[in-house]
């Protein structure tokens, strides 16, 4: 039986409404961000909201944040490091407000696939990856109690 580890590193604000308040925070900031003419905001359908947010900063592209289904909550981002290039994305998988499917890149290859299967704003699963597609190791708490209790490593052959 692999030793049990709390899982480390959850999501800001993984508390019951954390998610929501992270995001209301990134809407707050967005719209400071708009008169400071930071945030380029545009209407994907045509029903005169916005629904796509490109935050910048120093000139360069931080964030893009989405509403997918237009429904005005963002169910999608994406983040950028210096670069210019994507280092992490976030997805709403359930539509509740809170992203629950995040994935982790370096140099343009996910490395790291963190979830929150049960949408309680714990993560319950991380899988690391090589080369973008070979699994490498993969946790589990599979009784959702904050510890990981399944481990499976993966030898490359």
């Amino acid at each position: 039986m692999p030793s049990k580890s709390r899982f480390k590193n959850k999501r800001p604000g993984a508390d019951k409404n954390g998610m929501r308040n992270h995001f209301l925070l990134c809407f707050i900031v967005l719209s400071v961000s708009l008169s400071a003419n930071n945030q380029v905001s545009s209407d994907e359908n045509g029903d005169g909201r916005a629904d796509t947010w490109t935050v910048f900063e120093e000139g360069r592209r931080q964030t893009v944040l989405y509403d997918s289904d237009f429904d005005g909550q963002v169910d999608f981002a994406l983040k950028y490091g210096k670069n210019s290039q994507i280092v992490e994305q976030q997805q709403d998988f359930n539509r509740d407000g809170e992203m629950d499917d995040f994935y982790f890149f370096e140099n343009e290859v996910l490395v790291r696939r963190e979830m929150d299967t049960n949408y309680d704003g714990e993560i319950d699963i991380r899988v690391y990856l090589k080369e973008g597609i070979y699994i490498t190791r993969y946790e589990q708490d599979t009784n959702f109690d904050g510890e990981v209790d399944k481990v499976k490593s993966f030898e490359a052959q």
